[in-house]
């Protein structure tokens, strides 16, 4: 049986199996912590993601896309509408699909709106 992890040579290493399967998770979740925090994803970061995923699937969270249509609001009304403090708006911030712009965080109002049905249900 071949091991899960072989050294072909200085800088080169053969994933298989598991070793492989471990590779593909550790990459979507630097790429779904890079998001979730308002970072790009670096190229090589995105290259390596390709490689690993399995040949017609994607195995990375598809990007989001850029907030276009919808009303984006800061952490002051997010605090406003959900009746808490600005600090707590922004711990929740992420969890509400909130991103990060040049420091501050821009939430959707959609997600607060949606969250705000779920608290009072």
């Amino acid at each position: 049986m071949t091991p899960p992890v072989q050294h072909l040579a200085p800088g080169v290493v053969l994933l298989t199996g598991e070793a492989l399967t471990a590779m593909r998770y550790a990459v979507r979740v630097a790429i779904a912590a890079r998001h979730r925090n308002g970072y790009t994803v670096p190229r090589e970061l995105a290259e390596l993601a390709a490689a690993v995923s399995e040949t017609g699937t994607t195995d990375t969270e598809p990007t989001r896309a850029q907030h276009t249509s919808e009303e984006l609001i800061d952490v002051q009304e997010v605090a406003r509408m959900l009746g808490c403090s600005e600090r707590q708006a922004r711990r929740l911030a992420p969890q509400l699909d909130g991103r990060l712009h040049a420091g501050r965080w821009l939430i959707p109002r959609a997600a607060v709106t949606e969250h705000l049905k779920g608290r009072a249900a």
